[in-house]
């Protein structure tokens, strides 16, 4: 438990502290133990815009009513930026930059000077993190990866203090599911989100469906192949959002598959 214990000190010594928060296993385990160890001088602030499902916004939310910990709700619209919508390599950076900056105004109306992220310690390992220098830039902290918290670390304390999203699936913001050069839209995201909701309802968690013009790529953890494949009703569902071929990517689920281009580009 020492990491733990080190990442409780270093909670209190920030004071106060305002948790960039998104519903995640990471950022819902670090409000956890902001309102453990603060108390009322721990704030959550969920940026909420098209690129949050729903249903993911909704369950985030419930998260901190149960636990009890002061929050604020912000609503960004990330297309009234260019460096957004052209969805570039640095997508992520513009739009870190952008919502850490809006969670910086709320934190200074609240006397709070920490703003924390919820990256852990193997976040820090990933060659291509754009959104980790925005919140460098902005002298965000990172007390997971700063007390050495893996995500396995952080799965395994969540369990163990009853925080309820300690086996839920990694997710990423509805705009990852885009090919970077192509132009993120309302529609699209919508369309990607009422995809991904039809896997959902069926009790299919940790999916993406992925946007390739008329083509719906879907990938999933290998043990929903059979079930994704034997049921056309999943196909017909999703080719009424207006796809015209639906695909089973025979990789399986692989987080943050579409910066394989990045790699074949270089």
């Amino acid at each position: 438990m020492e990491k733990l214990e080190n990442l409780k000190k270093t909670i209190t010594s920030y004071g106060k502290l305002c948790v960039a928060y998104s519903g995640g296993v990471d950022s819902s385990f670090l409000v956890h133990m902001a309102w453990l160890v603060l108390g009322d001088n721990a704030l959550a602030v969920l940026i909420d815009s098209p690129v949050l499902a729903r249903r993911d916004k909704a369950a985030a939310i419930d998260i901190l009513e149960n636990l009890g910990i002061r929050y604020e709700v912000v609503e960004e619209n990330p297309f009234e930026s260019v460096d957004f919508t052209e969805n570039s390599r640095m997508r992520c950076y513009f739009c870190k930059r952008n919502n850490y900056t809006l969670i910086a105004e709320v934190a200074r109306r609240h006397g709070i000077t920490y703003i924390a992220d919820g990256q852990n310690a193997d976040d820090t390992l990933s060659p291509h993190r754009p959104g980790m220098t925005a919140g460098r830039e902005l002298g965000v902290v990172s007390p997971l990866a700063e007390c050495g918290l893996t995500k396995e670390d952080i799965r395994t304390y969540s369990r163990h203090l009853g925080v309820t999203t300690w086996n839920k699936p990694a997710n990423a913001c509805l705009s990852s599911r885009i090919p970077y050069g192509t132009e993120i839209t309302k529609e699209r995201l919508a369309v990607v989100e009422a995809a991904e909701e039809s896997l959902r309802r069926r009790g299919m968690e940790g999916c993406r469906v992925r946007w390739h013009g008329n083509i719906a790529r879907i990938e999933a953890p290998r043990e929903y192949f059979d079930k994704i494949l034997n049921a056309q009703d999943i196909a017909a569902e999703i080719k009424s959002l207006g796809f015209t071929y639906i695909t089973l990517d025979l990789e399986g689920f692989r987080s943050g598959s579409m910066n394989e281009q990045l790699k074949q580009a270089n």
